[in-house]
C-alpha cells in the first residue's frame, strides 16, 4: 500500500487526509499539537460518518519520521510563507528523492514555497478545496521546474483520490481565486457606487444562475479570508482590478467577517436570512390592451417575441432598421433589441419621434448610454433601460436601470412586461454596465486573461469555475454565449467610469470568432488558444 504524508491537521489537512485514506492509501498526518490532532481525528470521522464509509486508517504524528518512504507528501499548514517553507525544506529531508513534493497553498507561490528544496523538478502544488471530502476540483499547480512526471504523477495521484484535476501555472490565484475576483470585488464596488441594496444584488446574481450572491457567499468564506486572497493576488499581481475595496477592510477591522462573528453583510442573530426568488405566478389571460414591437433579429429577438406571444396577444418582430419610422402608430411598448454591442441612440431617438407620448421604449441598456439617450428623447420619461445578458433561458432576474428621467408608470409597466414571462425585476442606479453586466463580463475578462497568459487552457478554465465555485457554466463558455463584441462594449463602458484598469481584453474578440462546435482546436494571429471542447 502506497504511503501519503499530509502535514497540517487543520481542516484542510485533515480533509485531504480523509480523502487519500478513503482512495486506499496508508496516510501519515504530521500536526504537533496533540489538541489539534484530536480536532483532526473528529474531522476524519464526521467526514466518513457523512460519506457513508468506515473511517480510514490513518496514522496521527507529532513530526515526519526521517526515511519515512511515501509517494508524495502534501503541505497543508497555515497560509505564512515562512511556515510552509520550513514544513517543506522538512518534507524534503526526510522522504526519499523521489517522493513527489506538493503543496495546498491557495495563494502564495509554490516556486517561492519550494525555494532551496533539492530536485525542484519534483514540487508541484496540489490545491484541495474546502471541504476537500465534497469539493471534486483539485488545481495542479506547476513551476518552471516542474517535470512533466512529476504533473503525470499528480495527475494519477488525484484520479486515485476520485477528483477532477485542472492544470495551472505558478501565477497569483492561479485559476480559480484569480478568475473569483471580480464576482466578491465589482459586487463591493457597485454596493459601495450605491447600485442597489445587497439583497437586491444578490438576488440578480442568483437570478443569473450563481448559486450564491457575492455578499451572502463573503459572510460564508468570511470577509477576513476573502479579503486575504483578494490582497495577496493584489500585491503580487500590483493589478489595479484587483485592489481591494475599503468598505471589505473596514468590516474587518470592526470584526464583522459574517457568519462566524454573526454579522457580515447580513445579521445572523437568528439564523441565514430568508431568500426570496420564486419566480412571479404566471399570468392567468392573454394581455389585449397593449401592443409591442421587438426591433431586432434573430438571438434574442426571437426568444423575448416568443415568450411575450404566450402573455400578449399582440408581438410583431420588426426587423427592418430601415423603416423604424413606419412602425404601427398603435403600438404602446416597443422594444429594442439591436445587435448588443452597439449604441442605439439614434433609433430609440426616431422611436421617440415616431410613437405616441405614451408608448414605452425599452433599451438594451448594457450596450446603449440610457441618460445619454435620454438626454436626445422629446419623452424621456417613457424610456427604460434593461439589462439581459445573453438568453433568457438561463436568467431568472432582469435589471433595470433606475434613471434619473424614467417615470414610475414606465418602471411599473417594466415590471408587469418581465414578470410576465417569469422573470423577477430589480431596479439599479444606472451606470455604464449595471450590475449584472460589470460583474459577469469582468469575470469573463479575467478568464481570457488567464488564457492569453496562458496561465490554463480554456476548457480547463471553464471546469475549474464550474466545479470550484458552482458557476451556472464557465466563463468562456458564458463568454461565447454573450459574445466578445458585447462584453467590450459592456467593459468599454465600465472603464470609462472606473478607470483604464477595467477595460476589456484585446482578445475578446476571439470569443466571437471560434465556434468550439464547428472549428478545431488552434492558436490564432496573437497567439491566444481557443480550442474545441473534448
Amino acid at each position: 500500500m502506497d504511503k501519503i504524508v499530509v502535514a497540517g491537521g487543520g481542516t484542510m489537512g485533515a480533509g485531504i487526509a480523509f480523502v487519500a485514506g478513503k482512495a486506499g492509501f496508508e496516510v501519515d498526518l504530521i500536526e504537533p499539537d496533540a489538541a489539534a490532532r484530536d480536532r483532526a481525528k473528529a474531522r476524519v470521522a464526521a467526514d466518513a460518518e457523512r460519506a457513508k464509509v468506515p473511517v480510514p486508517r490513518i496514522n496521527y504524528c507529532e513530526s515526519v519520521i526521517p526515511g519515512t518512504q511515501a509517494v508524495a507528501a502534501i503541505e497543508a499548514v497555515p497560509e505564512r510563507l515562512d511556515l510552509k517553507r520550513d514544513v517543506f525544506r522538512t518534507l524534503a529531508s526526510a522522504l526519499g528523492p523521489d517522493a513527489l513534493l506538493a503543496t495546498n497553498t491557495s495563494s502564495l507561490s509554490v516556486t517561492e514555497i519550494a525555494d532551496g528544496i533539492e530536485r525542484p523538478e519534483r514540487v508541484a502544488g496540489l490545491h484541495f478545496f474546502n471541504p476537500p471530502a465534497l469539493m471534486k476540483l483539485v488545481e495542479i499547480v506547476y513551476t518552471g521546474e516542474t517535470s512533466d512526471e512529476t504533473i503525470g504523477r499528480a495527475r494519477e495521484l488525484v484520479a486515485q483520490m476520485e477528483k477532477v484535476a485542472v492544470l495551472a501555472a505558478d501565477t497569483p490565484g492561479f485559476i480559480v481565486n484569480r478568475v473569483a475576483r471580480p464576482f466578491y470585488l465589482q459586487a463591493l464596488r457597485a454596493y459601495q457606487a450605491g447600485a442597489a441594496p445587497i439583497e437586491d444584488l444578490d438576488r440578480l446574481a442568483r437570478g443569473a444562475g450563481f448559486r450564491m450572491g457575492p455578499f451572502e457567499l463573503m459572510d460564508l468564506i468570511g470577509l477576513d479570508v476573502n479579503l486575504a486572497t483578494s490582497e495577496s493576488i493584489f500585491e503580487r499581481t500590483g493589478a489595479e482590478r484587483f485592489e481591494p475595496v475599503q468598505l471589505q477592510r473596514d468590516m474587518v477591522t470592526q470584526n464583522r467577517l459574517g457568519r462566524k462573528t454573526g454579522s457580515g453583510f447580513y445579521d445572523y442573530t437568528n439564523g441565514p436570512p430568508a431568500r426570496d426568488d420564486a419566480a412571479p405566478a404566471p399570468v392567468d389571460s392573454v394581455n389585449t390592451d397593449e401592443k409591442i414591437v421587438i426591433v431586432g433579429s434573430g438571438g434574442l429577438a426571437l426568444e423575448l417575441h416568443a415568450l411575450l406571444s404566450a402573455a400578449y396577444a399582440s408581438v410583431e418582430l420588426w426587423e427592418n432598421e430601415d423603416a423604424l419610422d413606419e412602425i404601427p402608430l398603435d403600438t404602446t411598448i416597443a422594444i429594442d433589441v439591436g445587435d448588443g454591442a452597439s449604441d442605439r441612440a439614434h433609433a430609440i431617438e426616431v422611436l421617440d419621434s415616431t410613437l405616441p407620448q405614451d408608448a414605452v421604449i425599452f433599451a438594451d441598456a448594457y450596450a446603449t448610454d440610457v441618460k445619454a439617450a435620454a438626454a436626445r428623447m422629446q419623452f424621456p420619461e417613457r424610456l427604460v433601460g434593461y439589462g439581459i445578458l445573453a438568453s433568457l433561458e438561463r436568467q431568472r432576474a432582469i435589471e433595470i436601470a433606475d434613471t434619473d428621467d424614467v417615470s414610475d408608470d414606465a418602471l411599473e409597466l417594466a415590471q408587469e412586461l418581465f414578470e410576465s414571462i417569469g422573470r423577477r425585476v430589480v431596479l439599479v442606479e444606472e451606470s455604464g454596465a449595471l450590475f449584472l453586466g460589470r460583474t459577469v463580463g469582468s469575470i469573463v475578462n479575467e478568464a481570457v486573461y488567464v488564457v492569453e497568459e496562458e496561465t490554463a487552457s480554456p476548457d480547463d478554465v471553464d471546469l475549474a469555475m464550474q466545479l470550484g465555485t458552482n458557476y451556472p457554466q464557465g466563463p468562456v463558455a458564458w463568454g461565447r454565449e454573450i459574445g466578445g463584441d458585447r462584453l467590450k462594449r459592456i467593459l468599454q463602458r465600465l472603464a470609462r467610469e472606473d478607470g483604464a484598469a477595467f477595460a476589456p481584453h484585446r482578445a475578446l474578440w476571439v470569443l466571437d470568432v471560434q465556434n468550439p462546435e464547428e472549428e478545431p482546436a488552434g492558436e490564432n494571429e496573437e497567439g491566444v488558444v481557443f480550442g474545441a471542447q473534448p
